[in-house]
This record gives structure tokens, C-alpha cells and sequence, in this order.
């Protein structure tokens, strides 16, 4: 009786321990939940990790270098005779080529067409095409001449002494005609001779002994100093002329 008494009394000492310990495991789970989180008290449970986001970075957008190089507006010279194309192309700043093709709608020395269009910004290194009449073909149906050729004096490759290859010049037009004519050496030296009527010296020897045997030559102005600005229209669009033929004959 007393053995089972005494094992009776073990077994309630036992279930009294294990509902003390649930209870203070309860009471433990409770207060974390209410004060824990609060109190920044670590919960040793097991917890859903997840790997940080990362967003993609994104390069900055490159920009070009931006260009130094001059630009320039193409000016309207369809219409024009050819001397006040060069002339306008010229004070306009742009480069040019030319090509001369017949057709019978544009008059002879006139402006067909050009490329770029006009009010086109090209950069410096660009040039505009400009298209120069050269009037209508047709062939030469005049019948031969009864009376015996005359000779002409073959045309030296230079100017007396104190003459000009182009007279004038400097106060006129000089047009394609007078000058398609003349050989490379001419053009050059009528080329030049544009300058040098403004006293402008020359770095080629070449030149410059050509130019100071001729009676009208004062240079005085060295070609670092010299400022083109003092040309006249007349020069300018006769400069223009004269590269123009010299481009199409690829003496340059």
C-alpha cells in the first residue's frame, strides 16, 4: 500500500515538472512574441532567408567629341553667270567643284544646278557641286574659209615686261573664255598676278623672280601677312574662275 502510494506520488511529481516546464516554454514564446520583438531579443526559430536584390548598372550614354570643324550655309547661285557663282560661293565661305555639261534650256556661263541644296550647313571639308552650262551642241556647220589661214603668234608661256596675262582683272569679270585657253604656267601666273597687284609676296622663287621683272610689281607684303579680305569682287570671283578651270583641267 505504501509502495504504491510512494509511486503515485512520483508519477505526480513527474506530470507537475513536465506542465511546469511547458508552461514556462509557453510563457517564453508569449513574451518574445509581445516584448521580444520590441526589445530587438532575437527569436531562435528557423527564418526564410532570401538573396538580396541587385538592380543592373547602367553605363552612362557616351557622347561624341563635339566637332570643331567650320560649317558653312550654301548659298542659291542656279541662274547665275558662272563669275557671280564663284563670287557668292566665295563670301559664302564654302568650297566648290565644277562641272560644265551642254544644255540647251541654260545659257552658255550659266548655273544649271548645284548640290548641296541651297540654305544646306555643310562642313568646311565639303564642297558643293556646281553644274555650268555650255550652251547648246551642236556642230560647227560654217563652211570652210576661201581665203589662205592666217598665222597667229604663238602665245608665250608668260607676259612681256610690264604687261598682265589677264588685263584687267582687277575691275572686271574675266570669263571662262579668256581663260580655257591658257596653259597651266598661264593660269598660274594669272592666278597669282591677282595678288601680286596687291603687293603680296610669294614663297615660291619661281614667282617671285617672275613677278619682280615686271615693271607694275611693288610686293612688299609677306604671304603670312597678307589678309584676303583686300581683294574686290572683281578679284575674288576671278580667282574663283581661274581654280574653277584649273580644277576641271586637274592642273590642281
Amino acid at each position: 500500500m505504501e509502495e504504491n502510494e510512494r509511486q503515485s506520488n512520483k508519477g505526480l511529481i513527474a506530470v507537475f515538472i513536465i506542465v511546469i516546464v511547458v508552461i514556462l516554454a509557453l510563457s517564453g514564446v508569449i513574451g518574445w512574441m509581445l516584448f521580444g520583438q520590441d526589445l530587438g531579443v532575437p527569436f531562435f526559430a528557423p527564418q526564410e532567408t532570401t538573396a538580396p536584390t541587385t538592380e543592373p548598372v547602367t553605363e552612362p550614354p557616351t557622347t561624341a567629341a563635339p566637332t570643331t570643324e567650320p560649317q558653312w550655309e550654301v548659298p542659291d547661285v542656279v541662274g547665275m553667270k558662272a563669275n557671280e557663282a564663284y563670287a557668292a560661293l566665295h563670301r559664302a565661305g564654302t568650297r566648290f567643284e565644277i562641272k560644265r555639261e551642254y544644255n540647251a534650256a541654260v545659257a552658255a556661263d550659266s548655273v544649271i544646278s548645284q548640290s548641296p541644296e541651297p540654305g544646306t550647313v555643310i562642313p568646311d571639308s565639303e564642297k558643293v557641286l556646281v553644274v555650268i552650262s555650255k550652251g547648246v551642241d551642236q556642230p560647227d556647220t560654217t563652211p570652210p574659209a576661201t581665203t589662205a589661214p592666217t598665222t597667229t603668234k604663238k602665245q608665250s608661256s608668260g607676259s612681256s615686261k610690264g604687261s598682265y596675262i589677264l588685263e584687267g582683272s582687277d575691275k572686271r569679270y574675266v570669263s571662262f573664255n579668256e581663260v580655257t585657253p591658257l596653259s597651266e604656267k598661264q593660269m598660274t601666273l594669272a592666278l597669282n598676278e591677282i595678288y601680286a597687284r596687291r603687293g603680296r609676296r610669294f614663297n615660291s622663287s619661281e614667282l617671285q623672280s617672275y613677278f619682280d621683272s615686271q615693271s607694275w610689281y611693288k610686293g612688299t607684303i609677306s604671304p603670312a601677312d597678307f589678309d584676303e579680305s583686300s581683294l574686290n569682287t572683281y578679284e575674288e570671283a576671278n580667282v574663283n574662275t581661274i581654280l574653277a578651270v584649273m580644277t576641271e583641267r586637274g592642273y590642281r
